[in-house]
């Protein structure tokens, strides 16, 4: 018998935590020969109380997972909205086990709250964690894997994550795969090679290489050159570019790392282009998923096309750096100010 709950409703501000609550759910619902029925907004409301009141026609059980209905906040609202899908979750048959996912805090007095509460499911509320929390769930995060944090490094992580915990999650994988493949500091003595095998709790790490391995400063603002391009502001990466060469950063190490991000946003595209969900997108590509949502958010603000011409036209920059014939800076700052106006014409067309 699976421990799925039969009627479970995940809300709150932290994607990272709701998302992990809905995979133990998905997991305990393994067992089942037919899966997970996965209903993506937006779901006709005929089409989400027939998944509701349907019965198994294989399994013993049936399992549906309804990810952030327009009813849980999403989209439009109205008191009318909620009582309906109140009043669906009334009509749940009782060998149909439900999962409804609401990446937002809901109100103590939403309807469906009350509707689950009602039928004796459960409501799990994950909010961002603050302060001692976020510390704790860090170094609780650090141990399962097995990295050994020195002193001073999770204060560094924090600084360069924040309370993103799926970005922490990401650097914390990293170091992971770092300590399992290091040798043991008795093997590099010697001159050994390291064997290539996982090493859980492996060499500590001193805060020197820590910071070279999670992205400190410079690798985050790197990294957030693209993401400002592409979010509300386009101008404001073409600002941040200039303002890293002006600092002293390399100019074919911002075009190779900005190729890299948009070789990967191209594949996300083409993986969304064939038809793979958003929420599908992370075990397709295999990364994070809150690199994953990131690359989803950023393939709606750009045409794949563009981005292609972005990558041919990095492409020839590199070339010319490295053999002189082009300055590194104007390079750069014609390259994203050109990005920028791209991208805002974009959004001025879609808007007209």
């Amino acid at each position: 018998m699976t421990g799925a709950p039969p009627l479970l409703l995940v809300h709150g501000d932290d994607r990272h935590r709701v998302d992990e609550e809905v995979r133990r759910w998905q997991a305990s619902a393994a067992g089942s020969q037919l899966g997970v029925e996965v209903l993506d907004p937006p779901v006709p409301p005929d089409r989400l109380r027939s998944a509701l009141a349907e019965v198994p026609l294989i399994d013993e059980r049936r399992f549906v997972l309804v990810r952030d209905p327009p009813q849980l906040g999403g989209g439009r609202r109205s008191p009318s909205a909620e009582r309906d899908l109140a009043a669906a979750l009334e009509l749940r048959a009782p060998s149909t086990s439900v999962c409804l996912v609401c990446h937002r805090q809901l109100p103590a007095s939403h309807a469906v709250i009350g509707a689950v509460t009602r039928l004796g499911g459960e409501v799990r509320h994950r909010p961002p964690l603050r302060g001692r929390d976020l510390r704790a769930w860090v170094a609780d995060a650090a141990t399962e894997r097995g990295v050994r944090l020195p002193p001073g490094g999770l204060e560094h992580l924090l600084r360069v994550a924040g309370s993103d915990l799926g970005v922490i999650t990401g650097e914390l994988d990293k170091l992971c795969a770092y300590q399992a493949s290091a040798p043991p500091a008795s093997a590099a003595a010697r001159g050994g090679e390291p064997s290539g095998k996982p090493r859980p709790g492996g060499p500590a790490l001193d805060l020197e290489l820590l910071r070279r391995l999670v992205a400190g400063a410079e690798g985050v603002e790197v990294w957030d050159v693209l993401e400002q391009l592409l979010g509300p502001s386009p101008a404001r990466g073409a600002a941040s570019a200039l303002a890293l060469l002006e600092e002293g950063r390399a100019g074919v190490y911002l075009v190779a790392t900005l190729a890299g991000q948009l070789s990967e946003l191209r594949r996300a595209q083409a993986v969304l282009e064939s038809g793979v969900p958003p929420h599908a997108l992370a075990s397709r590509l295999r990364v994070p998923e809150w690199r994953a949502e990131r690359l989803a958010r950023q393939a709606r603000a750009v045409a794949p096309a563009a981005v292609e011409g972005w990558l041919r036209r990095l492409a020839r920059l590199d070339v010319a750096i490295k053999t002189g014939e082009a300055d590194d800076q104007r390079g750069v700052e014609l390259f994203t100010l050109a990005a920028a106006r791209a991208v805002g014409a974009r959004r001025q067309q879609l808007r007209s």
